[in-house]
C-alpha cells in the first residue's frame, strides 16, 4: 500500500482541482498527499489536506525539482493530474533509478489535441503520437478518464493493454442534486427559457455557436459562466448574461435554474460540466465529439448551428412528462457512470496498490 503519494501537475485546471479534492476526501490519514506544481500555479490550487510543495520550479526545471523532492522525502509514487506525454517525461525522469514509481492519469484528450494543434495534418499528428504511446510502457499503470479515449489508447497499445484502465473525474452527486425554487433565489425570470453554459468562453468551447444562436433566437436566454476569451460582443445581445466566476453553491443554483445545459465544444477530455448538470436533473445538449458522445442520456448534436438550433427547438417542444423522464434518466446515469460513491473503492485500489 502506497503511504506517500506525490501528485504532479504542470498547470492548473478545474478538473485537476476536482481530482485533488476527491483524493483528499477518500484516502485515509495513513496516506500522505503532496502536490508538486510550478510556482506560478501554486496559488491557484486549494487544499484541505495535501501539502503543496513550495518550489521555484517552472514546467521545464520541474524535471530536476520533482526528482530531488521525491528522493529527499522518500515518495512511494507520483501521479500526474493532467496529460501525457508532457507530464510523463518529467515523472519518468524523476523516478528513474529510484524507489519511486509513477502512474499516468490522463485527464485531457491528447489524441484530438494533436489533430487540432497540427491543423488536421495526419503526419504531424502521428509524429506527436509517437511521444504519447511510449507512456503506456513506462508507468506502472495508466488511467484514462474518458471511455472512448480509453478505447483509442487500448487500440494502439498492443503490449500494455492490461495496465490501462478507466478512472473518471467523479461527480459529487450528493451535492449536485435537484433543487426547487432556485430562480427566485438568484433573481432569474421565472417563466423564460434559460440555457446554461459553463466553461471558458472561447472558440474551442463553441462560443461562436452560442453567439449565433442568441442572435437568431431572442426568446432564449443564455447564461454563460466563465472567462470571456473571445472578441464577440456578447454584451450587445440582451439575451446573454456573462458571469465571470461563482462559488460551487451558486453554481448549483444556476444548474437547477436552467431548462437546458449546453456544451457545443470542438474538443473535450471528459465533460464534467454536463455530468454536474445532469446530476441536478437538468437535460443536456452536447456536441457529438470524442469524450462527449459517450454521455448516453445527453442529446448529441453535430457542430452545425442550424442543426443545433433545430435540436434545441425540438427539446423545448417536449412535453412535461418527456422532460421529466429525461431528467430522471440523466441523474441516474451520472450516479452509475461517474458518481463519487460509485468510484471510491476503485480509486483507492488502483492508485494506492
Amino acid at each position: 500500500m502506497i503511504k506517500k503519494l506525490c501528485l504532479f501537475s504542470t498547470s492548473f485546471a478545474f478538473n485537476r482541482q476536482v481530482v485533488l479534492n476527491y483524493l483528499e476526501k477518500i484516502f485515509s490519514e495513513d496516506t500522505e498527499i503532496f502536490l508538486f506544481t510550478p510556482k506560478k500555479h501554486q496559488e491557484h490550487y486549494s487544499s484541505k489536506r495535501a501539502k503543496i510543495v513550495k518550489t521555484n520550479c517552472n514546467k521545464y526545471t520541474s524535471f530536476f525539482g520533482l526528482r530531488k523532492f521525491c528522493k529527499q522525502n522518500k515518495i512511494d509514487r507520483i501521479m500526474n493530474l493532467g496529460c501525457l506525454p508532457q507530464e510523463g517525461f518529467v515523472m519518468a525522469f524523476a523516478s528513474l533509478f529510484t524507489k519511486t514509481d509513477f502512474v499516468g492519469h490522463v485527464l485531457e484528450n491528447p489524441i484530438d489535441s494533436f489533430r487540432i494543434r497540427f491543423n488536421k495534418s495526419g503526419i504531424k499528428a502521428f509524429l506527436a503520437g509517437i511521444f504519447l504511446y511510449p507512456f503506456t510502457f513506462f508507468p506502472k499503470k495508466v488511467f484514462i478518464c474518458s471511455e472512448d479515449i480509453l478505447r483509442l489508447f487500448k487500440r494502439y497499445s498492443f503490449f500494455t493493454r492490461k495496465k490501462i484502465s478507466r478512472l473518471p473525474v467523479t461527480v459529487n452527486t450528493d451535492f449536485f442534486s435537484p433543487k426547487t425554487k432556485t430562480r427566485k433565489k438568484i433573481n432569474l425570470p421565472l417563466k423564460q427559457k434559460i440555457i446554461l453554459f459553463v466553461g471558458r468562453i472561447e472558440y474551442l468551447k463553441g462560443a461562436d455557436i452560442i453567439f449565433n444562436l442568441a442572435e437568431r433566437n431572442k426568446d432564449w436566454n443564455f447564461i454563460l459562466i466563465g472567462k470571456n476569451n473571445t472578441n464577440f460582443l456578447f454584451n450587445k445581445l440582451p439575451n446573454i448574461k456573462i458571469i465571470d466566476s461563482i462559488s460551487s453553491e451558486e453554481l448549483l443554483d444556476y444548474y437547477n435554474s436552467a431548462d437546458l445545459c449546453f456544451l457545443p465544444s470542438r474538443i473535450e477530455s471528459f465533460g464534467i460540466v454536463p455530468r454536474e448538470a445532469m446530476a441536478c436533473g437538468i437535460p443536456t445538449i452536447v456536441s457529438d465529439i470524442t469524450a462527449l458522445r459517450t454521455i448516453r442520456p445527453a442529446i448529441k448534436v453535430p457542430l452545425d448551428t442550424n442543426k443545433i438550433e433545430e435540436k434545441i427547438k425540438i427539446f423545448f417542444r417536449l412535453s412535461k412528462k418527456e422532460k421529466k423522464s429525461l431528467s430522471a434518466n440523466s441523474r441516474e446515469w451520472v450516479i452509475k457512470d461517474s458518481g463519487d460513491n460509485t468510484w471510491k473503492q476503485a480509486y483507492i485500489d488502483k492508485i494506492l496498490n
